[in-house]
């Protein structure tokens, strides 16, 4: 994503002056309001992603006449002031950005509101100066209702009465008997605990529902040998880090255990075992009626503010394909997220359909359960090596604050990210030629990426696609598990699959790795079609180059929605809480 390339050039303190040269100027412009002397700071190229600082949404403008025009115009209307050295990351340093070399530059700065952090890429003109490449700047603080940790920690643990502690408090905040949440969040994976730990930071009151019996099962009953395809480096969760002695790549048992633990330890309300049944908006209240199903089967109405639809990573409603004649299937069919090998797969035939992460992990395990797998692939499939695929989060392992890291990873927009990817894309194919020459050999369809942007632009794009290799691309490789295209199926039938030449690929076992749906199914369903309507698409690039309806508003005033994998939730969860408590607190 962000090559952590250096390059040994001036002394620290000669960069530390070139940037502060460049913050007067630019600080002065602002000040004077003089456009033509902001214009003259800005790259004929250059970009500038806006985070909340300037306006309430996430945004991107190009071009020195746009940028000056609006830092000044907005930039007057929110307070936004002082840019600063950031005291408390690193010093500026030369680094290559999307194939450019770039003076990064951390910077702190004030608003009406509270405080910011952004960055600045400042590129060397013909002339001798610096101009900015690349600006970000992002609102991450409310003054009047900051985050409760560092000096905002509370000195003691507050009761409501004489003889009470902490596990009493505890409770009494769970039951929501004499007040109502101001937020709801639904769904308990990471997503959930990662915004509703951020909403409690900043004290609006928040509670989250789940609809298994414990916090943690999304994974806990997930297949046996699961593991974490991201390194422990980079899926810290919001306030706490792991601890040291755990492995890089974290098996799902333990990752359960961890988001049961954070729940308790964040003082999460959570009420498991619920199901989240519908809302409907009450425009006049400003709130919204949320019918959801105890675990006594009764039903219970809250009427929350805010909503925020925290259901899955990226999508969390199970996609299955209508296939032709798979009806009749006498053996078992299932989707992969309901499989769990077993040795009672010992010596079935499988049919595993689909060729990204989940079909590639579920064939791998049934056939080291003993198992006969036939692979189907049904569009070509970016496969890159676990080890190559997790340097792009190569800034994780620099040793550098989790806080400071994430404000890079925001820092691109949508050409300088696309850049970025397709350069670590090619990186990383020439690093796996051979693994890919293998499959290509044995007829699997390989491909480079949305855009050719590789595995991670396939992930902004659609949520899938891709194929992170922990085993599985070698045992395709050398026959252990075979493989067809799609194509090559008529129809299934009572004992397996009809092939176009007539034969027949018996199976005792139909596995669907198919995939999720995104999250405006769910919204369809839970809110009817008006809002739906509203929100539209949900993920993948929108036309300004922004995810859309991720974090953000989506159109409908009172709903949110949280999603993408941890280092995006912990990083985006901050701007969504800024967001919903700026609403709540009535700042916007």
């Amino acid at each position: 994503m962000n090559s952590p390339v250096q390059f040994a050039a001036a002394e620290p303190e000669q960069l530390r002056q070139i940037a502060q040269d460049w913050l007067d100027r630019f600080n002065g412009a602002l000040e004077r309001a003089d456009q033509s002397a902001l214009e003259d700071l800005l790259a004929p190229d250059g970009y500038w992603r806006d985070l909340l600082a300037h306006q309430w949404d996430f945004r991107a403008l190009k071009g020195p006449q746009d940028i000056a025009s609006t830092l000044i115009l907005e930039g007057r209307a929110r307070g936004v002031r002082d840019f600063t050295l950031h005291p408390d990351y690193s010093a500026p340093k030369f680094m290559t950005r999307s194939g450019r070399r770039v003076l990064e530059v951390f910077v702190h700065f004030l608003t009406a509101l509270g405080t910011g952090s952004g960055l600045v890429r400042l590129e060397k003109a013909q002339d001798g100066t610096y101009r900015a490449w690349g600006l970000m700047t992002s609102l991450q603080s409310l003054e009047s209702f900051p985050e409760a940790i560092g000096k905002h920690r509370p000195e003691r643990v507050k009761v409501k009465a004489e003889g009470e502690n902490w596990l009493d408090r505890l409770e009494q905040d769970r039951n929501f008997d004499t007040e109502e949440p101001e937020a709801l969040v639904v769904g308990a994976g990471h997503s959930g605990l990662m915004i509703a730990a951020r909403l409690k930071a900043m004290g609006a009151r928040t509670l989250v529902i789940e609809s298994l019996p414990r916090v943690g099962d999304i994974w806990r009953n997930r297949y046996h040998t699961l593991q974490l395809h991201n390194e422990i480096d980079t899926i810290d969760f919001p306030y706490v880090s792991y601890p040291l002695t755990w492995p890089t790549y974290v098996p799902k048992d333990m990752y359960a255990a961890w988001m049961e633990f954070y729940a308790l330890a964040m003082e999460l309300p959570v009420w498991t075992s619920v199901s989240f049944l519908g809302a409907e908006r009450d425009d006049v209240a400003g709130n919204w009626a949320v019918r959801l199903k105890m675990p006594d089967g009764a039903e219970r109405i809250v009427r929350p503010k805010h909503v925020i639809m925290a259901t899955g990573g990226v999508s969390g409603r199970k996609k299955i394909p209508q296939l032709p004649g798979l009806d009749q299937f006498a053996g078992t069919v299932a989707h992969s997220a309901d499989v769990r090998p077993t040795d009672e797969y010992r010596g079935k035939r499988a049919i595993v359909v689909g060729t990204s992460t989940s079909g590639h992990d579920i064939a791998l395990e049934l056939h080291q359960r003993g198992c006969d797998v036939t692979m189907v692939q049904r569009s070509p499939t970016t496969v890159v090596n676990i080890d190559p695929a997790n340097l792009i989060y190569a800034l994780y392992k620099e040793g550098r604050p989790i806080d400071e890291i994430d404000v890079v990873a925001i820092a691109n927009d949508f050409d300088a990210t696309l850049a970025s990817y397709r350069e670590f894309a090619r990186i990383v194919a020439e690093m796996d030629k051979d693994l890919l020459a293998g499959l290509e050999r044995v007829g699997f369809r390989t491909h480079a990426g949305y855009m050719g942007g590789g595995y991670f632009a396939n992930y902004i794009h659609r949520g899938g696609g891709y194929y992170l290799n922990v085993g599985a691309s070698e045992y395709i490789v050398d026959g252990r598990i075979k493989l067809i295209q799609n194509e090559r199926i008529a129809a299934y039938e009572p004992h397996g699959a009809r092939l176009d030449d007539g034969s027949l690929l018996e199976a005792d076992v139909v596995v669907l790795a198919t995939g999720y749906h995104n999250q405006e199914v769910d919204i369809r369903e839970y809110f009817g079609d008006e809002v739906a309507d509203k929100v539209g698409t949900v993920w993948g690039w929108d036309e300004g180059g922004e995810i859309r309806r991720a974090w953000r508003p989506t159109g409908q005033e009172g709903l949110w929605i949280q999603l993408g994998g941890v280092p995006q939730s912990r990083t985006y969860s901050k701007l969504l809480a800024l967001q919903i408590v700026a609403e709540l607190r009535q700042l916007k």
